[in-house]
């Protein structure tokens, strides 16, 4: 079957559901994207640093949460978990709006992280169960552009609504967004009889008593998914976590542009995604996914050390390099978007399937906890330029690492 044939059998089933749901609540999500720092620094008056730790806080929570999220998943299903997760963190969105003290910000943070942290990891496993082994590519690839045309069409609304000078304008967005998790409640809620708790292996006559290992035990003693998740950590401190953390700081205090660059930025960014990923997947079928990587890692390093060289250069040519490096760096993103989750979904076994998938879901916490140490030091003591250079080279180390695991895999986890 050819990607289109695929394409089409994958909305056929009932995964169009859920990405149906996840495609409408991303449109609330964008118009709210990034803007937390501002709302509670610029609106409510709370200093920037300690609005930044209320960041840093979420993670936190966010890292602590997660392998209980994986335990939960595996224990009552991805269903469950994700209904109340999606409900906890709708609540905290709304609550947001209504946000003045710092105390209030800690306490809703708290509850938009807990609800984030089970969604994540259970809608990667629901994905996976939705659909069939050989089409799990394509399902995480349709996911990701559709959330990110979500993103964009979301930041795209958002941008005319807001307005500093009248609080009320954030307040609006931050309700939208709230209702917009309806929209995937609905979808989950509408998955009866999928995403059920996993069925628990036969115990193996053959195993010695005292011998068995499962939770997440079971988990961690499976060297792929250690390595793999080392892996995935490195990249992702230095690719998406460093993007978040200091690619708008970059642009304007080291590489010296205006601050409507970072707007064209990251529509560059989600226009190369949506545009790119179906062309994009037609090239991924039947290729060695730790190889994939290793394009992931090149392609990320050479963005982030093209970046390095732009506050060398004089503005409008510089201009033009930042959005090129931005379009290589979101073709590497619809390479890893369909192939690390496929890669995880393919090596965990059914009744761990919800372990694995949080696992690989906290080097996403890690790396936004990491990468901000390196940019802030770095960029704060005005060396944006070594910072590029660091985490592109990091990138690349990242790839190279990855190949070590495709002794580990069969051909078949490998995607061949």
């Amino acid at each position: 079957m050819n990607t289109l044939g695929e394409i089409r059998t994958v909305l056929r089933g009932p995964f169009r559901i859920l990405a149906a749901g996840r495609f409408l609540n991303a449109i609330g999500n964008g118009m709210t994207l990034s803007l937390l720092v501002v709302y509670l620094s610029q609106v409510r008056g709370i200093p920037i640093f300690t609005a930044s730790l209320v960041l840093a806080w979420m993670a936190v929570i966010g890292l602590a949460a997660t392998p209980m999220i994986g335990t939960f998943t595996d224990r009552f299903g991805p269903r469950p978990v994700l209904l109340i997760a999606i409900a906890l963190e709708a609540i905290g969105v709304a609550l947001l709006s209504q946000v003045t003290t710092l105390i209030t910000a800690f306490a809703v943070a708290s509850l938009i992280s807990l609800g984030a942290a089970g969604i994540w990891g259970p809608d990667s496993t629901f994905t996976a169960r939705l659909v069939p082994e050989e089409m799990r590519t394509t399902a995480f690839a349709l996911g990701f552009m559709l959330l990110n045309l979500g993103l964009g069409l979301g930041g795209l609304i958002g941008a005319l609504i807001i307005d500093i000078a009248r609080p009320e304008t954030f307040v609006l967005l931050y309700l939208i967004d709230a209702a917009t998790f309806g929209f995937s409640f609905i979808a989950v809620l509408a998955l009866r009889g999928h995403g059920g708790p996993s069925p628990t292996p036969m115990s193996d006559p053959d195993e010695p008593a005292g011998d068995s290992r499962d939770g997440w035990a079971a988990a961690v003693a499976d060297g792929r998914l250690r390595r793999l998740v080392a892996v995935s950590l490195l990249l992702l401190v230095c690719g998406y976590g460093s993007l978040e953390a200091g690619l708008a700081i970059f642009i304007t205090d080291t590489a010296g542009l205006p601050e409507s660059a970072i707007g064209l930025v990251w529509l560059t960014n989600t226009l190369t995604i949506v545009i790119g990923q179906i062309l994009v997947l037609r090239l991924l079928r039947g290729r060695s996914r730790t190889r994939l990587i290793g394009v992931v890692g090149l392609l990320w390093g050479a963005s982030w050390l093209i970046l390095a060289a732009v506050p060398e250069i004089p503005r409008l040519p510089a201009f033009i390099v930042l959005l090129g490096s931005t379009v290589i760096f979101a073709l590497g993103e619809t390479v890893w978007s369909p192939t690390a989750p496929a890669l995880v979904n393919a090596i965990a076994p059914d009744h761990l399937r919800g372990r694995y998938n949080s696992a690989q879901s906290l080097t996403w916490n890690l790396g936004a906890m990491g990468a901000p140490l390196a940019s802030g030091a770095l960029i704060g003591a005005g060396r944006g330029a070594l910072w590029a250079v660091l985490v592109g080279v990091g990138c690349v180390l990242a790839g190279l690492y990855a190949q070590t695991l495709r002794r580990m895999l069969t051909r078949s986890e490998d995607g061949q």
